[in-house]
Parts: C-alpha cells; structure tokens; sequence
C-alpha cells in the first residue's frame, strides 16, 4: 500500500473525526496534542536537532538548536551540557563495572564519543572547553551574562559514534540504542549545576523537561521507536526522514531496527506500541498487553499518564529493562511469553513514566526516590491486575522474602548502606539493588500500611499532581504526605532513609 496515500485518506479522516488515530508500519499520525501537555510546554526550552544516521559506521552527523531558557532567578555566565557518550571512550572510565564488561562488549572493547565541530551562541562564535571525568561536560562561556527569563541560542554541529555494546548507548546484532546521546543542558537547582559524571550504577541522568523537535534520516531499511511522536515520515532516495515532535519531556530517545515487527493497541486514548524482533511474536503480545494494562492501572491509581503514546523496544540490551520518557527498552532475552521477569520487568519500566518522565528527581542524589516508588508501583500493579492474594505473593518473594532477606545476610556480613545514599556510594549493582530497590520498596509498604490503602493512593495522587514536569525531592514527597493524613511524616521517613538496619 503506498504510505503517502494511506497518509492523506488518514488526514482526511481526522478532519471529520476528532481525536481519531491510526497506526501505519509503527507510525503515529499526528492527534490534537492535550491541553495540559500544551500548557506545560509553555516556557519551557526547545532542542531542535536534525540527525543523519548512517548504521554502516554507527555515525550520527548532526545538528543541534537549543533554545535555552533561563527559568531561574540568578544569572549565568556560563552554561553547562552533558556530553553523555564521551563515557564510552576510554576503556578505563566507561561506565560499566569490570564484572560488566564482557557482557556490554562481547565482541571486546568497542568506543563511543561525541566531538563538537562547531558551536556559536546567538549567532556569534563563543569559548568553550571540554572537561569533567570523561571529558563529558561542555562548558560555554557566554559574552554576556544571560539574565532571568532571556533566551539563549545555542547551534552546534557534532558528530556521535556509537560503540558495539550492548548497554543503554550503542548497537548490538538487531538495534541501535540512541539514548542520552546529544547535548543536553546541566541542570541547575540548589546546589548549583549538577555536573555529575555517567557513574556504572544507577541510572545517573538529571535532566529538566523540554520541547524537543527531532528529525531523523535513516535508511529506509530501518523502522524508528522514539520518545517524541513520529509527526511525519518522508520517502527520499534510499532514506526515510523521521520527523518528532515531543512536548515537556526530560530526555529524546530512539532505537532503530531493520528487523522491527510492530503492534499497537490504544488504551484510554494513549496508543501502546510493542516493537519486537522476528519470532519474538509472543513476547511481543505479552509486552503489549502488560504495558496497556499498566497505563491502565496507574491512570486510575496515579493519575493521567499525560503524553499521546508508549513504545515497548525489545531491545540488543543485557541489563533488563531502562525507562525514557514515551519508551522503555527490554531485554531481548526476556521475549518469552513464559519468562516470569517479561511482565516484571516490563511493568516496572512502564511505571517509571510517572515517577521519572513526568515527576522527575535527581537520579544521583535521591535515586531511591524514583526507583523505591517504581518498584513498589509495580507491585500495586499485581495487586490490581490479579488481586490482593497475588499482591501479596510479588511482594512477599521479591521485596520481602527475596531482597530484604538477602539484604538482611548483607548486614551480618557487615556490608551497610542507607536507602538514601548517592548512586557512587554503592561499588556494585546488587547492593544498589538490594538496597534502593528491596528496603526502599519496603518504606513505600510500611507507609501504606500506616496510613491505610486509599490515603496512600491520595498521596501518591497529590505527588504526581503537584510535581508533574518538575523535579521533586523528599521534601515534596513528605508534603503531600502531610496535606492528606494532616499530620508530619518527617520522622517516619529520616528513621527509615537514614537506617544502616536492613
């Protein structure tokens, strides 16, 4: 069927039909975006980038606009860019544990960068320099102090090579992971500008919400799974160009496939999409229905899951699951219908579109913040879906009997960490594990038992609401505590983050 007509009957159905939707080879057709979504973008910075993918040489060719906004009351005379893949290029600082890397680089030692070729602000040539742990951290020396409320342009042309691993940033035998791999700005808050480096735990990233316009031209071979929405495709020698469109989200990520089969479903108006590999068909229904009936139920116990879509990837990747706004990437080697993480992993990663995407933290500092809420959501999630009995038994064998117990043979071995230590305090991915996951999990439980099951679902709803496309900390967590139950929780929560006691 030839795509461009089908795209133009599509068009003419939307004019008399609103709100409709329709899904062709995996593609998106632009809808009337939400009115919240719309007024949350209001204010907030653009990043327009325009990207030439050639998978021959694992290369990006690109092009960056960003309009910066300075959304703070002090001014700048510098501004500070993450360059995220400059990780992947020294084999003695990539972050991957030793123990990691025959598993992230199975061919061996693969590396990745980004090199800056040029860049200018407001249209004129500026001093910068390269430093930070891996030589990831751009810093822009402004001519002019860029007061509160001003704007700044900032244009660049760079160029990525993606290294041949299989972690979140690279490429493997069916996908390329393209995630955390452009410019993207510091953010800025108390402490001043968080310049923190890409550690090998956790999931180290920070970031502010922001409008991302994203063109992409790839092989025409290769179908496209991205956070922002696909607004067109077009057909150009050889080449299909992929233009996005993502409003109020704190990260742009994509994967690419020649080998993508693709299923959609449509939940509360939101369009699930489970992109999977060849005679992964049964995983890939599996995915799908996991996802939509998680949107489902975080919807109702959350609040509205704001954005027009979710992408499922199975994905070239060894470490489970990772969460981008509108995308999540799996595992490929959990794509049996059968394998019990598939639903877990899936479930949790679907969560984190509420506790990440759109109310974010800092990763670094407060990574229990997050991840504790996520892995609990995904608890509540079999509660919901199959009942309190099934609830429970998650519950009980992963959190309580599983990494709480293993956790406890930790601390008579000495080994002790707080829930709400920094991601560089732990040196190995099972105590983080253990710890943020299993005994954070853990306070969320000991919360909802103490306030009873609908108050834990008003606070968590009045979270969500206040804190949506910001950056949350404890305090606000404890806030909405309070504005429910009316009373402090500081207490309550400062025993159980501070315990060295599993």
């Amino acid at each position: 069927m030839d795509v461009k007509a089908l795209r133009r009957f599509i068009l003419a159905i939307l004019a008399c039909l609103l709100g409709a939707g329709l899904l062709c080879y995996g593609i998106a057709v632009r809808q009337g975006p939400d009115a919240q979504l719309l007024k949350a973008s209001t204010g907030l910075s653009w990043y327009r980038i325009a990207a030439v993918f050639d998978p021959e040489q694992a290369e990006l060719s690109c092009t960056q606009t960003v309009e910066y906004r300075n959304n703070h009351d002090v001014n700048f005379d510098k501004l500070y860019f993450h360059l995220y893949p400059n990780a992947f290029r020294d084999e003695k600082r990539v972050p991957f544990f030793a123990e990691e890397k025959l598993k992230a680089y199975p061919n061996g030692f693969s590396p990745g960068w980004i090199d800056i070729h040029q860049l200018m602000v407001n249209g004129k040539p500026v001093k910068f320099n390269i430093g930070g742990y891996s030589s990831d951290i751009l810093t822009i020396i402004l001519d002019t102090p860029l007061s509160p409320s001003q704007k700044a342009i900032i244009n660049m042309a760079y160029t990525v090579k993606l290294p041949n691993s299989l972690g979140r940033f690279g490429y493997g035998q069916h996908t390329f992971n393209v995630t955390n791999w452009y410019p993207i700005v510091c953010v800025y808050d108390h402490t001043g500008w968080n310049t923190d480096p890409y550690y090998p735990v956790g999931d180290p990233f920070y970031s502010d919400v922001a409008n991302y316009q994203v063109e992409i031209k790839a092989p025409s071979s290769y179908t496209i799974a991205a956070t922002g929405k696909a607004i067109e495709v077009k057909d150009e020698e050889g080449y299909k160009v992929w233009n996005f469109k993502a409003l109020a989200v704190r990260d742009f990520a994509w994967v690419a496939s020649r080998d993508f089969e693709v299923l959609s479903r449509s939940v509360d108006g939101i369009m699930v999409y489970s992109y999977f590999l060849p005679g992964n068909r049964d995983g890939g229904e599996k995915a799908l229905e996991c996802a939509a009936a998680a949107i489902e139920i975080f919807n109702s116990r959350f609040g509205r899951y704001p954005y027009s879509h979710l992408a499922v990837v199975q994905s070239d990747f060894f470490v489970g699951g990772m969460e981008y706004p509108c995308l999540v990437m799996i595992d490929k080697n959990l794509y049996n219908p059968e394998h019990q993480w598939l639903e877990y992993v899936t479930v949790h990663e679907t969560a984190h579109q509420w506790w990440y995407a759109v109310v974010g933290n800092d990763q670094i500092d407060e990574a229990w913040l997050d991840e504790a809420l996520t892995e609990y959501s995904t608890v509540l999630y079999y509660e919901n879906r199959y009942g309190e009995d099934v609830g429970k038994q998650v519950y009980d064998q992963v959190i309580a009997n599983g990494k709480c117990s293993y956790l406890q043979n930790y601390y008579f071995q000495g080994i002790r960490h707080t829930i709400d230590q920094p991601v560089y305090k732990f040196t190995d991915w099972l105590t983080y594990d253990l710890v943020v996951y299993g005994k954070g999990a853990s306070l969320f439980n000991e919360l909802r038992q103490a306030v009873g099951h609908q108050k834990f679902y008003d606070i968590l709803q009045r979270y969500y609401e206040d804190n949506k496309f910001k950056n949350a900390t404890a305090a606000q967590l404890m806030k909405a505590c309070e504005e429910i139950t009316g009373k402090s929780w500081n207490d309550f929560f400062r025993k159980r983050l501070k315990s060295l006691n599993w």
